[in-house]
């Protein structure tokens, strides 16, 4: 695998970069302003995901997601509202399940301080220890096999009730650079 190592260098000392599942492809700052709803400069240390928008705007607006259309039953909406963290309520998202990524074939798990990694076939499963190791420099899952193997099977069962294609299929680009 060859990496651009200076595009890198704009999110050091997280490890790779957009379309990877590691801690430089994925993570990234929420700044939110809303006068006399969130404290301004407030620095809350936590974990959201993309999915948590919806919920969060849903939450606002003091609407009910739908639960059908036209007769059509609606997947439930993924996610949980950011709002309790942004209040100043609380400072971590209470999200009683893990989060998953997937893109291109890359998959990631992350479970408290756990976090799965699957990028290439030649790498292998991965798994770090985010609360100590949020660079993701120490692979532990030698030292952690029932975790990995815990993880593993949670991304399986999400990406089937989820339709992600799994494996992925052979002749589409994998968007490793």
């Amino acid at each position: 695998m060859q990496n651009s190592n200076w595009s890198q260098t704009g999110n050091s000392p997280f490890r790779d970069y957009k379309a990877a599942p590691y801690e430089g492809g994925i993570s990234a700052p929420f700044i939110a302003w809303y006068p006399g709803h969130i404290q301004a400069n407030t620095i809350v240390d936590g974990v959201a995901h993309l999915i948590d928008i919806a919920p969060t705007f849903y939450d606002l607006a003091k609407a009910k997601y739908p639960a059908e259309y036209q007769g059509h039953q609606i997947q439930q909406l993924p996610g949980k509202s950011l709002l309790p963290v942004l209040y100043g309520k609380t400072d971590t998202v209470q999200r009683g399940e893990p989060l998953f990524w997937e893109w291109a074939g890359n998959r990631a798990v992350r479970d408290g301080k756990w976090k799965y990694i699957h990028v290439e076939d030649q790498i292998g499963d991965e798994l770090y220890d985010i609360e100590n190791d949020r660079a993701e420099n120490r692979n532990v899952a030698t030292e952690h096999p029932e975790v990995l193997r815990r993880l593993k099977q949670e991304w399986l069962y999400w990406a089937e009730q989820n339709h992600v294609k799994y494996p992925y299929p052979s002749g589409w680009p994998h968007f490793r650079w």
